[in-house]
């Protein structure tokens, strides 16, 4: 610990030393060269966008010397083979330094900034009261038993990612699961009363994790081949995450769960709190369950609808769950899928770059089979983006394939549900195109840090949502199923979005919330505890998936009224994604304000 504490010390030396030797550029040029061309406020314009680089700047290292795990996923890699420390001291250093930071950004004079970098003001304000917030009321150490278990994600990402060289990344990959048992020790201190859904959740993590550190040997293959000692080293290490989870396994079991009492909800006022700071919205918690409750009333009269369009006769009879069990269940071989999804990206790629409705993202994109310890906290088709920061941008989709152990009709049952043809053309539009790979690749264009390293799932989530509309829209799906399925899948997160709002303002039980979605949506109980369990994670999230969309349809419709025949789709979805991750409300004041110097400027 002593040494840690030495290391962050030169970092910050290092870095205070690296802005001395090199300041921005405006303070080393004569001022008198600016003169002629800048006005007075053009001038302090700068001068105030490079103290809130400089802000950036302490606000990332920061980051880097208390949540090095954190800083990773940001694609700042000093030190990737560190992690981040779960003790309160940790907590309480962190979030003094987070506190000076929003003082010494305070200071900044916004009035003359230049409208973008005043809009990434705000994103990094933001960025820094939600972070302030959630250290000092959710407590995390004590709350969630799945903490201490990121950093097997940490480490595996370092292996699986494609940036950087690979040696280096083994490496930090070693040391970073060697501290792994160090971790769950912590987790021995620390946890305290957490909710008992969140603690049984932590256990079947830490059953899937136990039964998937197979899952990491591959990845060290090319760095131990002609290496026999760091062979042995990596053997070793496992060995010891294998007797730490064994041993984390046991105390969630026998100590934790049987005192599992926490609240697992947010209540209105953090509810309220995210919708406003987080999310930019000018919403109470009341109105977002209003907004959402209406929305699931709608979605699910227009699946019967579309039920109605498939089979009349049957959905009459039997309904809208009737007409979805003749749902075709022809699948890939499980041998296949991976190369099938690779076959329905590209055309997916040809049928939108014909349209010229988006741009073709030009950024790599890996399918893989998701390791078994991921596929208990992930859903089952999973897009990753690169880390925010890195310049090398490869993307990855994980799919939570069957074992081929398993027995053949259990095979069968997750092949055909989750895998059939219609579906994956649903989940192709919906995680890469013309969803969140394309939205990853436009945004990435917009040079601001701040708004690569924001976090706004109303403009994530909302855009693959509306991908999958703009799939059908664009003719892409090849059959009325996948129609059908996108119908359904809207009906069941406006449902999401509803229960979202529901149990997070105390207006829905957690018995009331399971009962929901299996009188609703026909799930079998363990499938409703599933998603309610998912819901109380993250307050929210739920709702940015159809309010995220309806806010883009509501952009898109306001410029196909005022630029009638004028009106290009693609320069739309480009203009909207090019902002990167700033909330909705900026987004749609930034295309506003760009449309109006765009006329203004002389011909």
């Amino acid at each position: 610990m002593k040494t840690l504490f030495l290391n962050e010390k030169k970092f910050f030396i290092g870095f205070f030393f690296f802005v001395s030797i090199f300041p921005p550029l405006i303070s080393i040029l004569p001022v008198s060269a600016y003169e002629a061309t800048l006005t007075t406020q053009e001038v302090e314009g700068a001068l105030e966008n490079t103290k809130l680089n400089e802000v950036l700047g302490q606000y990332l290292a920061t980051v880097q010397m208390y949540d090095p795990e954190r800083a990773t996923r940001m694609g700042i890699h000093g030190t990737d083979s560190v992690l981040t420390q779960r003790t309160q001291e940790r907590v309480n250093k962190q979030l003094e330094a987070f506190k000076n930071l929003r003082s010494k950004l305070h200071d900044i004079k916004t009035a003359s900034m230049y409208p973008s970098l005043q809009v990434d003001y705000v994103v990094l304000d933001h960025l820094l009261e939600v972070d302030i917030y959630e250290m000092e009321n959710l407590g995390l150490l004590k709350m969630r038993p799945q903490y201490y278990l990121e950093p097997l994600f940490s480490a595996y990402h370092l292996l699986s990612k494609d940036f950087g060289d690979y040696n280096i990344r083994a490496g930090n990959a070693m040391v970073r699961l060697r501290e792994f048992p160090q971790i769950l020790e912590q987790a021995e201190r620390n946890l305290f009363h957490p909710p008992r859904i969140w603690a049984e959740q932590a256990l079947k993590l830490t059953d899937s994790a136990l039964n998937g550190v197979s899952d990491f040997i591959p990845l060290f293959r090319g760095y131990t081949r002609y290496d026999p000692v760091l062979k042995t080293q990596v053997d070793e290490i496992m060995d010891k995450v294998k007797t730490a989870l064994t041993r984390y396994r046991d105390f969630l079991k026998n100590e934790i769960i049987p005192n599992s009492d926490g609240e697992f909800r947010a209540g209105s006022y953090i509810y309220g709190f995210y919708l406003e700071r987080w999310h930019g919205l000018s919403i109470t918690p009341g109105s977002a369950l209003s907004y959402s409750k209406k929305s699931c009333k709608t979605a699910l009269k227009d699946l019967a609808k579309e039920a109605v369009n498939i089979d009349a006769l049957l959905a009459k009879e039997k309904g809208w769950k009737g007409v979805m069990a003749k749902l075709p269940k022809e699948h890939p071989p499980l041998s296949d899928v991976l190369k099938v999804f690779q076959d329905e990206v590209d055309r997916a790629y040809q049928h939108f770059d014909e349209y010229k409705v988006v741009e073709f993202p030009k950024q790599r994109l890996l399918i893989r089979k998701m390791p078994d310890f991921m596929s208990a906290a992930l859903p089952y088709v999973y897009y990753a983006e690169p880390f925010a920061l890195d310049d090398v941008r490869v993307s990855e989709l994980y799919l939570a394939l069957p074992s081929d152990k398993l027995p053949a009709p259990t095979q069968e049952r997750i092949l055909s549900s989750g895998f059939n043809y219609a579906q994956i053309e649903l989940l192709v539009a919906f995680d890469i195109m013309p969803g969140m790979h394309l939205r990853s690749y436009t945004a990435d264009s917009n040079s601001s840090r701040i708004r690569k390293i924001a976090n706004q799932p109303m403009v994530t989530n909302g855009w693959a949502c509306y991908a999958e509309l703009m799939a059908g829209e664009m003719g892409y799906y090849s059959s009325y199923w996948a129609k059908f399925l996108r119908v359904y899948v809207r009906a069941l997160r406006a449902g999401r979005a509803y229960v979202d709002t529901a149990l997070h303002t105390n207006k829905m039980t957690y018995e009331e919330a399971v009962g929901f979605f299996q009188e609703t949506f026909y799930m079998s109980k363990g499938q409703a505890q599933t998603e309610v369990l998912r819901i109380s994670l993250s307050p929210t999230e739920s709702l940015s998936y159809i309010m995220g969309m309806d806010r883009i349809l509501e952009m898109r419709g306001y410029y196909m009224r005022t630029e009638d025949k004028y009106f290009d789709l693609r320069k739309f979805h480009s203009s909207f994604l090019r902002q990167g991750k700033i909330p909705l409300r900026d987004i749609d004041a930034e295309l506003k304000r760009l449309k109006k110097e765009s006329l203004n400027v002389p011909k």
